[in-house]
């Protein structure tokens, strides 16, 4: 049950309640119908067999008057058989197929006790009620079989009835639940959406505090967190941005600075050179961290700038690949002709980063393969390591993040160029995976959707 949600839970429930109501309902129909049907056959049956108990008596105290002739001359109501039996242990009967041996034992004793009695049984294989009489004036007893056919025929139909009933209402109950609780559930569901905006970056996202009135102070509370939480995000945001921009001129100098030292390179000693050499490393990852963090920066406080146009991803990717990786590329013909819409640099920048990304912790670029579906063109690239730890795989595209493999345990890199590869490709309407191959070392695939305008490609 915890792995269904609200309204399958809901629906079953419908469902389930419908059901049990079926059961007592139809349980209870059946044995009042069936009650009701027999004890009104029973009663008409005693009556009648009374009265022609009667007129049996008085046949009999008639001269002249044989069994077999009063027998034959009875009246029905209800089709029946009747049988008297002689205090000389004689037996007639209007029916051949009905003879003393239908009659049950018991029944016959209790009969000729003197008391009047009845009996559900069986006669020649079918269902009967057998009235017993004594019989006073002749001393003998007087029987009258009625067949039940007809009425286990209609049971039998009540059954069937009630036994569809059985089937289809709880079937009926589920599709009034899901139909019910679809309405019921709309708020909740807005709530999810908002919610799973707000998780993928949306802080913009808000509740309908006009809706209903019951969810009214839910929706209120949460536009009043998201609000807070957007201008936090926003104020962070420009805090990285100013920060970024403000490291930018003594980055620069301090750029022009090694470079204008390293002008000078072939009159230092060894030591200096090894000293130069590691300062050009760190000016140059401190160059794409600023770089990065003004770029991430301008994104969330929603002053990021896209030009999009129509492109073939292969042809893109052909140009921007380093020409060190051209033997690397594999482009599947359904990819060759794969057309997305979106921004080229940004999408440069993805392949960039990842490429980057193998070259710093994958043995660098195994493969880079474009490839597509009918709706989605992808972008892989394959590295040569080891793979991806577990651990590595939930949070690798979070900002700050770097591996703790063997070969992605390096501090080089400030963790952020796989979070803008994340944030540029969701920014164009697509996804970003990554996952382990086959063959060993990571993947990663970029997935857009596949442009259907038909504009000029650029």
């Amino acid at each position: 049950m915890s792995l269904l949600g609200i309204r399958a839970r809901a629906t079953l429930l419908f469902g389930l309640v419908a059901a049990m109501l079926v059961v007592l309902a139809g349980t209870a129909v059946w044995f009042s119908v069936a009650s009701y049907l027999l004890s009104q056959r029973q009663e008409v049956a005693v009556a009648q067999a009374v009265s022609n108990h009667e007129q049996v008596d008085l046949g009999l105290s008639s001269a002249g008057s044989s069994p077999p002739q009063v027998l034959a001359q009875l009246p029905r109501q209800l089709a029946s058989t009747s049988l008297l039996r002689t205090p000389q242990d004689e037996w007639f009967t209007d029916d051949l197929t009905v003879d003393r041996g239908s009659i049950p034992a018991s029944l016959v004793d209790r009969v000729a006790s003197g008391r009047p009695y009845s009996q559900r049984t069986e006669v020649a294989g079918r269902p009967a009620l057998v009235v017993g009489l004594p019989v006073g004036s002749a001393g003998g007893t007087y029987f009258e079989v009625f067949f039940l056919d007809e009425l286990d025929e209609t049971l039998r139909t009540l059954s069937l009835v009630l036994l569809l009933g059985g089937l289809v209402l709880p079937l009926a109950g589920l599709a009034l639940g899901w139909w019910v609780m679809r309405p019921a559930l709309r708020p909740l569901e807005q709530v999810a959406d908002a919610v799973a905006a707000i998780a993928a970056g949306d802080v913009g996202a808000r509740l309908d505090a006009r809706g209903d009135p019951s969810l009214r102070s839910i929706a209120e509370s949460f536009n009043v967190t998201a609000a807070a939480l957007e201008r936090r995000v926003k104020m962070d945001a420009k805090f990285a941005a100013d920060v970024s921009h403000e490291l930018r001129s003594p980055l620069t100098t301090m750029v022009n600075t090694v470079h204008l030292v390293d002008l000078h390179r072939d009159s230092m000693a060894p030591e200096a050179q090894e000293a130069l050499d590691l300062l050009h490393a760190e000016v140059d990852g401190f160059q794409r961290l600023v770089q990065d963090l003004l770029e991430i920066s301008r994104a969330d406080a929603g002053s990021h700038q896209f030009t999009l146009v129509e492109f073939r991803l292969a042809d893109l990717v052909q140009r921007a690949l380093p020409a060190r990786l051209s033997e690397c590329l594999e482009v599947t013909s359904s990819g060759a002709e794969a057309v997305v819409y979106g921004d080229k640099r940004r999408l440069v920048r993805v392949l960039t980063n990842l490429v980057d990304n193998a070259d710093r912790h994958g043995h660098g670029v195994h493969r880079v393969v474009v490839d597509a579906t009918a709706e989605v063109a992808s972008l892989a690239v394959e590295d040569g390591g080891s793979g991806l730890m577990p651990r590595e795989l939930e949070g690798i595209f979070d900002r700050f993040s770097r591996g703790r493999g063997s070969e992605r345990g390096s501090t080089d890199g400030a963790g952020l160029g796989l979070a803008l590869v994340a944030q540029h490709v969701r920014l164009m309407g697509g996804t970003v995976t990554a996952e382990n191959r086959a063959g060993g070392g990571a993947r990663f695939v970029v997935r857009l959707p596949r442009s259907r305008a038909g504009a000029t490609l650029c």
